[in-house]
């Protein structure tokens, strides 16, 4: 039951969190329609910039181009490398809390014995 309690909390734990970017991004997004930020910036659904015959801008510099699609495989893999070492330092935190709390309290009863 122990188990089974502590997996229900971090459900609601990133329930919570989920909700709140989720909050955050429809906010930013709501925001941004509001001060007149054209549609293809705000990525709507069906509105592109027209580009002729499908052809690819150049971006200054002409840097970008190969890039783009060599890299995400990467990127995710090292985006969530990161995140599961921000989990992983969350949980050692909290673990390690959790255990000086409970010395605490230890040293707290064998004291006033």
């Amino acid at each position: 039951m122990k188990i089974l309690g502590r997996i229900l909390i971090i459900l609601a734990a990133f329930a919570l969190v989920m909700g709140i970017a989720y909050t955050v991004v429809s906010a930013a997004n709501a925001a941004s329609s509001a001060i007149g930020v054209p549609a293809f910036e705000r990525g709507e659904d069906g509105v592109r910039p027209q580009i002729p015959n499908h052809e690819r801008p150049e971006f200054p510099g002409g840097e970008g181009h190969g890039l783009r699609g060599g890299v995400s495989g990467l990127r995710l893999i090292l985006g969530t490398v990161k995140n599961i070492g921000i989990i992983a330092i969350i949980v050692a935190l909290v673990l390690w809390l959790k255990d000086f709390m409970r010395k605490r309290k230890r040293d707290l009863q064998q004291v006033s014995e």
